[in-house]
């Protein structure tokens, strides 16, 4: 077993689920003082928005935005409203071309329509108190008007545009951070954020703003996806090229979230091409793969689909003196179709499959690698099902829209070779939501709700412990109300979510998000977010080992697993160039569902109570298309993040595997023309590991067994938990990008290198053999991507 391990309490008989008796009645009371008081700001929002002078004295705008030439929506186009004093009030058009502008003060405006590639539209329009009105837009190609707009799509999101734990991230921002093939990809591009922790370079697991991975809750097109990370940790479910937006929550996520106390990563697809057919073939031994997108019905139902797998285990099985024993990869399809109008249906499909050893290659003490290790216990796998479908509808004559959706999500993940496994866990959930949204002039109501059922299931067995097998049944219920209300420079969205679990009272969970902005002498904004977040079941990972990734979903043990939020911060934007962003945060857990370690190797299912708190604080600096000279332009992001994770049970204090203290990353690119140099380097300071306190050898007693001759088995015996620390991780990748645009056609190569200062970054170091293992080392690698755009 690695060295990464963690220790027994010295009550092994402790009572389950006993609060820290003097710091957790103190968290207690304060978490209880802090959702009393969001209820009060709810409750007098609530008094303030009941006043309908606001509706009174607002209109809203909304409509569709299509091709001329072929009637298809066009997502992403810009709708603005430009007033008589200068003010302006823009949105993008979604996937069906729809938009919706809610709010407008009373006024004569100028309503502004452009879109990259087409002729802009421009119209005046007269807004009247209460209006609902329904614009069409039909944008004509124009070549000559691409260069005037690119700056100002591209200038959208950015990894500094932060409101208060919340970041919207667009597909264009993923490409810009490379990964060892040819397409960008979300995990990625989250590692290079602040305050986002992974283990390294592979092991699948990632952490966000002090969460646990169970604590983090990943959605695609709203239903979750348990383990969306694949074994290299370059790479998730996730590409560039599916994805129509991620909306990240590091911290302070509103009510229509729910079931996790840390964080949310939301997905969006994006919807196939309803005009013609494109699609992209790429080479790479990381990751090489095909999407295809077109219509079934010419501007009526449209199908996208992609398909990607690793090569890295037959392209380069041992290159440098490292083995690559890893298998990857996954398959997404979405069928969209729009009826009449404001109706949408989809259908979406994921399938992902992992199957590696994470030690990978093993070295001796003093670093040289053992070329004859072979694959062992530490032989993971792990695979993910989800199929969903979403009917929307935008009313056409009320401000009005609606979406009802569900679907069925499982994983299935393993310790051990494919028909020897000695762990199983699987988690299945069925979904089904419904939300719907009424604009009424300057505020909006969102009301929703979703009920989703689990099944949980796991098969433990191992070296020192019986077999275990258990399985249980857990069921959701979750509505929720929200408003946005915009005042002058202010929005306030207070919000509400009620969460029901079998055998538990109804849980009442108060939100509030506050934001500010003002544009003179530039460009400001600062938010705050505070909320209440309960969950109903825990993942269980052998902590002390960092070479599994096994994960045993249980139901929380005795009281929910509960947490308090609060963050804020500002952004500032100086020039056109470049943007300052800042957040603090801190979140406090109660009754979070932990093993009762044992001092000896084993998976335990034996639970105890625990109560933590997360705090920290990260800065960013984003740049976009600063002209270095007249041929060469630059782009990118740095930031750094300093955090502090910290558990306490009845028996000891102790900071969880994921405290990572020290945080840095740097992604910088230089482009011109069709080249593009990228720079990536990532630093952290060490995370927590178990230190050993000596072996012993151990011996079933059973009838059968004679003492005098059984030699038994050899143990480690761990110390106090994770009072060590691994050393720094640090690593920098260069990439060269050269693209070649044909018409339509559209020939992309990246080669570069991973880790090219070949630091040896400690992955773990297994006690028993003495054997080291390291992060990846030196590794160059090419890619090709032909694109039929």
């Amino acid at each position: 077993m690695p060295l990464v391990a963690s220790y027994s309490t010295q009550n092994a008989a402790a009572p389950q689920n006993a609060a820290a008796p003097q710091n957790a009645a103190a968290r207690q009371n304060a978490a209880a003082r802090l959702t009393r008081c969001l209820a009060a700001c709810f409750t007098l929002v609530l008094l303030l928005v009941a006043e309908p002078s606001f509706a009174r004295q607002t209109g809203t705008v909304r409509g569709f935005v299509t091709d001329s030439t072929r009637a298809a929506p066009l997502q992403g186009a810009s709708v603005g409203l430009i007033g008589q004093d200068g003010r302006s009030i823009g949105t993008a058009t979604d996937a069906d071309g729809y938009f919706s502008l809610p709010r407008v003060p009373v006024g004569q405006y100028t309503m502004r329509v452009s879109f990259v590639g087409f002729a802009t539209v421009s119209s005046e329009i007269a807004v009247g108190a209460g209006d609902v009105i329904v614009r069409r837009f039909s944008l004509a190609e124009d070549e000559t008007v691409i260069g005037e707009l690119v700056v100002e799509a591209e200038r959208e999101g950015g990894a500094a545009t932060v409101r208060a734990g919340l970041q919207s991230v667009t597909p264009a921002e993923i490409a810009r951070v490379p990964v060892p093939g040819v397409t960008g990809d979300v995990s990625a591009y989250l590692q290079s954020l602040p305050g986002v922790v992974s283990q390294g370079d592979r092991g699948g697991q990632v952490y966000l703003r002090g969460g646990a991975v169970d604590q983090s809750l990943a959605l695609l097109d709203g239903l979750p996806v348990y383990l969306p990370f694949h074994v290299l940790s370059f790479f998730s479910a996730f590409p560039e090229g599916i994805v129509d937006r991620v909306d990240l929550y590091s911290a302070g996520f509103g009510a229509e979230h729910g079931s996790r106390v840390s964080s949310v990563v939301d997905v969006h697809s994006r919807n196939g091409s309803k005009q013609r057919l494109s699609g992209s073939v790429a080479l790479a031994p990381f990751m090489s793969g095909a999407q295809l997108e077109g219509p079934l019905i010419t501007d009526h139902v449209s199908v996208i689909a992609s398909a990607r797998r690793s090569l890295v285990s037959e392209l380069t099985p041992n290159i440098l003196g490292q083995k690559f024993p890893y298998r990857f990869g996954d398959f997404f399809g979405k069928v969209h179709a729009v009826a009449g109008r404001g109706h949408a249906l989809s259908v979406t499909a994921l399938t992902t499959f992992d199957r590696g050893d994470i030690a990978g290659t093993q070295k001796t003490f003093d670093g040289t690698v053992i070329p004859d290790a072979g694959i062992d216990s530490n032989e993971v796998s792990w695979n993910n099902t989800l199929i969903g479908g979403r009917y929307q509808f935008a009313a056409p004559r009320l401000p009005v829209t609606l979406q009802i959706g569900g679907g069925i999500s499982r994983m299935d993940n393993e310790v051990g070779p494919p028909d020897e496994a000695s762990r199983k866990a699987s988690i299945e959930s069925v979904d089904a939501y419904a939300d719907a949204v009424y604009e009424a002039g300057s505020m909006s109501v969102s009301v929703g709700g979703r009920y989703r059922t689990s099944e949980l299931a796991y098969e433990l067995g191992g070296r020192f412990q019986d077999f275990v097998m258990a399985s249980s049944t857990v069921d959701e219920l979750m509505s929720h109300v929200s408003l946005n209300v915009r005042a002058s420079n202010f929005t306030i969205e207070p919000s509400v979510q009620l969460y029901a679990v079998d055998g538990y009272d109804t849980q009442v969970d108060p939100r509030l998000r506050l934001g500010w902005e003002h544009d003179w002498p530039v460009p400001i904004t600062a938010n705050v977010a505070a909320g209440r977040y309960h969950q109903a079941v825990a993942g269980l990972t052998d902590e002390r080992d960092i070479g599994s990734v096994f994960t045993a979903w249980v139901p929380a043990s005795g009281a929910l697993q509960s947490s308090t939020h609060l963050v804020g911060g500002f952004s500032v934007v100086p020039n056109r160039w470049l943007s300052i962003a800042a957040e603090a945060y801190v979140k406090q857990f109660t009754d979070l569902t932990v093993p009762i370690f044992s001092a000896f190797p084993g998976f335990t299912t034996t639970l105890q109570s625990a109560d933590g708190m997360a705090r920290g604080f990260d800065v960013r600096l984003a740049l976009s298309d600063y002209p270095l000279d007249e041929n060469w332009s630059a782009g990118g992001h740095i930031t750094y993040a300093y955090g502090i994770v910290e558990y306490e049970t009845d028996d000891v204090t102790y900071n969880p595997p994921h405290d990572r203290r020290q945080q840095g990353n740097l992604v910088l690119q230089a482009s011109r023309n069709e080249y593009t140099v990228s720079v990536q380097s990532q630093y952290g300071t060490g995370l927590p590991f178990n230190e050993s306190a000596g072996f012993d050898t151990f011996i079933l007693f059973t009838p059968d067994v004679d003492l005098s001759s059984e030699p038994g088995f050899e143990r480690i015996a761990y110390g106090e938990p994770f009072r060590g620390r691994l050393p720094v991780y640090a690593r920098t990748d260069v990439w060269l990008e050269k693209r070649v645009d044909r018409g339509r056609n559209r020939l992309l190569v990246r080669a570069g290198a991973v880790n090219i200062f070949n630091r040896a970054n400690l992955f773990y170091f297994d006690l028993f053999t003495f054997r080291r293992v390291d992060q990846l080392p030196f590794i160059p690698s090419v890619g090709v991507k032909l694109e039929l755009r």
